[in-house]
């Protein structure tokens, strides 16, 4: 019998869904740009059976994931589980088989050689082949249309590496991937490996290099010449693992790593940069250039420990204010080996769920946009229940002249990762629309909502209506009908006469 009334993450909005949707023609309110014709993926979390351990942690959950498939106006809609080893397993047996967090003592005997994989955090679309990412595992390869899976991926053998980054990023001037794997050889290794994929998806050379610390490593950027690795303050070791914790705790006293490689360099090539430990909590990018002997990035870090699912490893208390983001700027001097830093937005802060016009990665760029709790939107608590820390604004941050717009879906409504989407493929940087998905909690419902970038604070043009909710989304990738063609009148599952 499935029962979740242990488990008190199983409440309210993002309590389990359990299930899998296909949705033709999904009602829309507003009327969607034409720019729209493309494909949005959102990798999501959603727990097919109750957890093996006690406060679980969301991102140890089943991955799943959505596509909303536009074209003219129109929008179709399907979810899938993704069948990783370990779901396969646990429907098999109707019951969970993997305990904490990324902690292979916590595990059902049966379980014991199985790929601890889910699937749950980042799609990516590459060389026309769909992929959903979990930093410790090989990535799953599913078809883009039906988002049927097909397999664990290691790219025809090539990989050689135990784990692969959730967060692989393409050159858009090249169109080559760049990808990294910490703890590449297996928990608690401190092995990392940089790798280069040619446009159409070839893993042609991988970088082995030694890391300072052995951290979670969740991000990472890219120049038009160099690979920039950032290490967090999440850290781990076997007597945590045979105490079955999970695998992450923070320690304070961790300094912050960088490590930054060319692109066409080898191991030897590779230097760290050092910084104090509150530098050390970088999560997400949002891009980074070289101008010269100077690398830069800009970035949401917090100072201290960013999320209380993890604890800290003194046993301190968890300090909700260390946890909150700022906006840095983050210049490497190649030449001086100076590390020096900048708040861009003062008293703003912003999740670590930073996007950009992915058309600009690797190069100078004025717009990002983020979440925020922003107390001072209109809220309805009479019928959405207390805001509390739950985000309901996106902003749209000016890096150039340290400016920010915000705009919000509604008082009812909270927001998940904005996605830019370009109004042409050769349109001024940031001239496009932020979609992504808003979750009503007055009605239980989601939708998708669709703002123009240009006239940001004016909030949704367009709204994607569901008549259910959605499952908590980790992030989400657009891709163009230009870049992966799709038959919009096809019934992908179909093989039937066509009759028209």
């Amino acid at each position: 019998m499935v029962d979740f009334s242990g488990d008190p993450s199983a409440r309210g909005f993002y309590a389990p869904l359990r299930f899998e949707a296909d949705l033709h023609d999904c009602q829309v309110e507003g009327t969607l740009p034409a720019a729209l014709d493309g494909t949005f993926y959102r990798s999501c979390v959603d727990r097919r059976y109750p957890p093996r351990v006690a406060n679980d942690i969301p991102y140890n959950a089943d991955g799943a994931i959505d596509m909303f498939r536009f074209r003219d106006g129109h929008v179709d809609f399907r979810s899938r589980y993704v069948r990783t080893p370990r779901y396969v397993a646990e429907r098999r047996e109707r019951r969970a088989l993997f305990g904490a967090y990324r902690n292979k003592y916590t595990n059902d005997p049966l379980a014991t050689d199985l790929s601890m994989n889910t699937a749950n955090t980042t799609p990516i679309v590459h060389a026309g082949k769909l992929f959903a990412m979990k930093e410790s595992s090989p990535p799953m390869l599913l078809d883009p249309h039906t988002l049927r899976t097909i397999e664990e991926h290691d790219f025809g053998g090539r990989l050689g590496a135990t784990s692969f980054t959730a967060h692989p990023k393409i050159d858009p001037t090249t169109g080559e991937m760049i990808a990294f794997s910490y703890e590449a050889k297996g928990d608690l290794s401190d092995d990392l490996a940089v790798h280069f994929f040619t446009p159409d998806g070839t893993l042609t050379r991988s970088v082995w290099l030694k890391c300072p610390v052995v951290s979670m490593m969740h991000d990472f950027m890219i120049t038009q010449t160099h690979v920039i690795l950032p290490t967090t303050g999440m850290v781990t070791s076997e007597a945590r693992l045979l105490a079955g914790e999970n695998h992450w705790a923070y320690d304070p006293a961790v300094p912050g790593y960088v490590g930054i490689l060319p692109r066409d360099g080898t191991t030897q090539d590779v230097r760290w940069f050092q910084g104090p430990p509150d530098r050390a909590m970088l999560i997400h990018a949002t891009n980074a250039r070289t101008e010269g002997n100077k690398v830069i990035l800009d970035a949401p870090v917090a100072r201290g420990n960013f999320n209380p699912q993890f604890p800290n490893a003194d046993g301190s208390p968890f300090d909700h204010e260390a946890r909150k983001n700022t906006v840095r700027r983050w210049t490497f001097d190649l030449a001086t080996g100076a590390w020096d830093e900048e708040i861009l937005f003062p008293g703003v802060t912003p999740t670590s769920f930073t996007r950009m016009d992915d058309r600009f990665i690797t190069k100078a760029f004025r717009w990002s946009f983020n979440l925020l709790t922003d107390t001072a939107l209109p809220w309805d608590e009479a019928r959405a229940g207390p805001l509390g820390s739950q985000w309901n604004a996106w902003y749209r941050f000016d890096h150039l002249h340290g400016t920010y717009e915000k705009c919000s879906a509604g008082p009812t409504h909270t927001l998940l990762e904005p996605q830019f989407v370009p109004r042409g493929a050769d349109a001024p940087e940031g001239d496009g629309y932020v979609i992504g998905v808003a979750n009503n909690l007055a009605t239980m419902a989601s939708e998708l909502v669709v703002v123009d970038a240009v006239d940001f604070a004016a909030g949704p043009i367009a709204r994607v209506k569901l008549p259910f909710r959605l499952h908590m989304q980790v992030h989400g990738w657009w891709v163009s009908s230009a870049d992966l063609p799709f038959d919009f009148g096809r019934d992908y599952d179909y093989d039937g006469p066509q009759y028209l």
